[in-house]
């Protein structure tokens, strides 16, 4: 029931992407209708206001405005009332309009004619800067037009585009275009005016169209009052405005509308083109709902399939639950019971025989299972004895030898020392007296490794300053010159075993300079405190610790020394144990860290 209402919403949201998505890329496509209509008229109107920068059209005006100029006003109106009146030229006006310009004028709509195959020039004249009409093309015209306003704006030097109007002289839609003509210096000189029928400024308006129809989609193009403009491949259809129309309120949007079908409207409107300002018309795309209803139907047969699939898969989940997953439920039971290591549970039998043959295998499991455990309880526990009755009897016997060595090697540092006081100077027997103390000095610190290993004797703690038992370390090692030990940080006291906590410094600082044995080296010890912790980190800049031993580096008898015993670094986590803490140790460089509770739980 869940996934069938799951997919009847799925469904729900699915259809009304696809209406979106399809309202969407109308829209798209009608604003590139718009904008194709927009730019091929900014091109045609270029066309013509190319023609005032010819060099012949340019001088032509000039000519004209210098004779125009020795004329008295007066005498001027008269002389273009008469021609007027009687539509003829006087000698004059025969005179100025140069034959040069007509052919000028009559190539480029001849041009035009050849693109497309008739005529589309109504109209085509030029004045002078007085307005008076120098060329034209048009037999029977006005020839002073400085009183109309298309030619008061080109004198302002801006150019005039009318909006399509019916022109009952050629029973045909026409626009009139007119564009100032100017000299190098942008001076005005004169005026181009034209009328051309408005069909030719849907030559690709129509191309677009012819596409979408072929999706089935209807294009309106309307002006900014809501007149049609075109509609079913025809231009000024005496049809009323669109019902909907009230309902464009934006330059571009998408609806739906029910006038009076439901219909999917998408439409953008003119926003120019460049130099081109537009007319404000808006191309409307219709499209029937009925694009989106087989997703509708096919909700519905899905919505069928899967409440009939839901009722078989209910039927289904019974039969299975009361003989496949309750039997499976208590095998699965069973089965944490196993593993928590109660051997002892009852398996109750199923109806279904492969169930009892899955449970007499568990069966089976369970009897093996419990001879295993057993059997490796056994021997972890004899593994165990013997591998504590071996250490014990190696500490004791390591105690035993260590305790008995320590003695005699007393004895041999004693004797040394009074050798060093009664020999004279000689650099031999020197030398051979140093080499007997240094290697004294090295069974003494292995003893010592050995029985501060061995022996776990209680703490004594007392409050100690961190610095004070890292100085006495120090100074109880023979540290060469070339090997520099800086600490940082602030004096921390920790309640600890003074003598202990000494022990651990000492066998992390023997590391660090046997690590960096006879080169030039830095130790750095630094002391801080987070939280309730105190923290020491030990550095070195040795060739630190080799990978095949790092796992294993706390471990009793791990070294990579030939003279070491292995028992440094484990006593040293045994002692810090003891007070509660931890040691851990990274590579690269070698940085040795112990954490010192200040309120520390001692073991």
């Amino acid at each position: 029931m869940v996934y069938a209402t799951h997919s009847y919403f799925t469904y729900e949201f699915t259809i009304n992407e696809a209406k979106t998505t399809t309202l969407l890329r109308s829209e798209a496509q009608a604003n590139n209708i718009i904008q194709d209509l927009d730019k091929y008229i900014n091109a045609r109107t270029i066309e013509f206001q190319d023609l005032t920068k010819l060099e012949q059209i340019q001088l032509s005006v000039k000519e004209s405005n210098r004779q125009f100029a020795d004329i008295d006003s007066k005498d001027l109106i008269d002389m273009l009332d008469v021609a007027n009146d009687s539509y003829s030229k006087t000698s004059f006006l025969k005179d100025i309009m140069k034959k040069k310009i007509l052919d000028e004028l009559n190539n480029f709509i001849s041009s035009y004619e050849n693109v497309y195959d008739y005529n589309i020039v109504k109209e085509l004249f030029m004045t002078n800067q007085y307005g008076v009409t120098i060329a034209s093309v048009t037999d029977k015209l006005d020839y002073l037009h400085s009183d109309e306003d298309w030619w008061q704006i080109t004198q302002n030097k801006q150019k005039y585009v009318s909006q399509i109007y019916y022109d009952k002289n050629y029973n045909d839609y026409v626009i009139s275009m007119a564009f100032p003509i100017l000299d190098e210096s942008s001076n005005y000189i004169g005026t181009l005016r034209t009328t051309i029928i408005s069909s030719v400024l849907f030559h690709d308006f129509l191309n677009d169209v012819d596409v979408l129809q072929e999706g089935k989609k209807n294009v309106v193009l309307v002006d900014e009052n809501g007149k049609i403009i075109y509609e079913h491949g025809e231009f000024f259809p005496a049809k009323p405005p669109k019902e909907y129309f009230s309902s464009i309120p934006s330059d571009n949007d998408i609806f739906e509308t029910d006038f009076p079908d439901t219909t999917l409207i998408s439409y953008a409107s003119s926003i120019g083109y460049r130099d081109f300002s537009g007319f404000g018309w808006i191309v409307i795309i219709e499209q029937e709902s009925s694009v989106i209803d087989g997703f509708e139907v096919l909700e519905r047969n899905f919505l069928i399939s899967t409440m009939i699939g839901v009722v078989s898969a209910v039927i289904l989940g019974i039969i299975l639950s009361r003989f496949v997953t309750n039997p499976l439920g208590k095998l699965s039971k069973l089965t944490v019971i196993l593993g928590k290591g109660d051997f002892d549970a009852k398996i109750q039998k199923s109806s279904i025989t492969e169930i009892n043959t899955i449970m007499n295998s568990f069966r089976e499991m369970e009897i093996s299972l419990k001879k295993l455990v057993e059997m490796e309880k056994n021997l972890a526990e004899a593994n165990t004895r013997i591998k504590n009755e071996r250490l014990t009897a190696i500490g004791e016997l390591a105690a035993s030898m260590a305790h008995d060595m320590k003695n005699p090697l007393g004895t041999i540092r004693t004797g040394i020392d009074i050798l060093k006081r009664n020999i004279a100077n000689n650099p031999e027997i020197d030398d051979v007296i140093h080499r007997m103390d240094r290697s004294v000095s090295r069974m003494s610190h292995q003893v010592e490794d050995v029985l501060n290993y061995v022996k776990k004797t209680p703490l004594l703690v007392k409050p100690v300053q961190i610095k004070s038992i890292i100085k006495s370390a120090i100074d109880s090692l023979d540290i060469l010159k070339v090997i520099q030990v800086t600490v940082e940080g602030d004096d921390i006291t920790i309640n600890c075993d003074e003598k202990k906590m000494e022990i651990v410094f000492i066998n992390l600082l023997l590391n660090s300079i046997q690590s960096i044995d006879q080169n030039q080296g830095i130790i750095s010890i630094r002391i801080k405190q987070i939280e309730k912790n105190a923290i020491i980190e030990i550095e070195d800049n040795g060739l630190g610790i080799p990978e095949e031993v790092i796992n294993d580096i706390f471990k009793p008898l791990v070294t990579t020394k030939q003279k070491g015993t292995g028992l440094g670094l484990a006593s040293c986590k045994n002692i810090i144990e003891q007070h509660g803490g931890s040691i851990s140790f990274q590579n690269n460089p070698t940085v040795f860290t112990i954490t010192i509770p200040l309120e520390q739980i001692i073991s």
